[in-house]
């Protein structure tokens, strides 16, 4: 391809770098996450009651997807907080929600708190199916209760800080320590 070049005496042009980063998705869901969390807010405390039937779906389905969807989003969205926190906070979002329709003159229900916790619990469990199928390819025959025990020792391995033992070090037995030193550089007059 690039042989009129090597003919010349030229280098080949550099390889273009794809563009695409991860970093570049994590922006893309937190965008797309207030945007969607905006308009389910809109659509959930505005005068849009019924409009989810325009699409085909039932008012549980909608809640469900919204709520799953919010969920996928933020896990995209904040790589770096635990997805249990994550979920947790989609569930009072959507608890608040509920609450919320009540000082908007719309129809609270139970039934639409437990189709979002639906939705979110979906999308939750879905994101350990990766971590499962690490756990069988690398610890297959292992209990989880072994495995869960293997990594919080590994955490603690991580976390623990090696500090140097408080004895004295070699420069100051072979010389004395600090204190001696001083004492005998400066001493106390009477």
């Amino acid at each position: 391809r690039f042989a009129r070049h090597a003919a010349l005496g030229l280098k080949a042009p550099p390889r273009a770098e794809p563009m695409l980063t991860p970093n570049h998705v994590v922006i893309a869901a937190k965008a797309v996450l207030f945007v969607g969390a905006a308009s389910a807010v809109t659509l959930m405390l505005g005068p849009f009651q019924g409009l989810e039937e325009a699409f085909g779906l039932s008012d549980k389905a909608a809640h469900a997807l919204a709520f799953g969807g919010l969920t996928a989003m933020a896990f995209l969205a904040f790589p770096k907080m635990r997805r249990n926190d994550l979920a947790i906070a989609a569930i009072l979002l959507g608890a608040s929600a509920e609450i919320a329709q009540l000082f908007a003159h719309r129809s609270a229900s139970f039934t639409d708190f437990a189709a979002d916790v639906a939705g979110i619990s979906v999308v939750y469990l879905a994101s350990h199916i990766e971590a499962v199928r690490r756990d069988a390819r690398e610890r297959g025959a292992m209990r989880f209760s072994d495995i869960a025990a293997q990594r919080q020792r590994r955490r603690r391995r991580k976390s623990s800080v090696v500090m140097p033992a408080a004895g004295p070090t070699e420069s100051e037995t072979a010389h004395g320590s600090f204190a001696s030193r001083a004492a005998a550089r400066f001493p106390r007059e009477a």
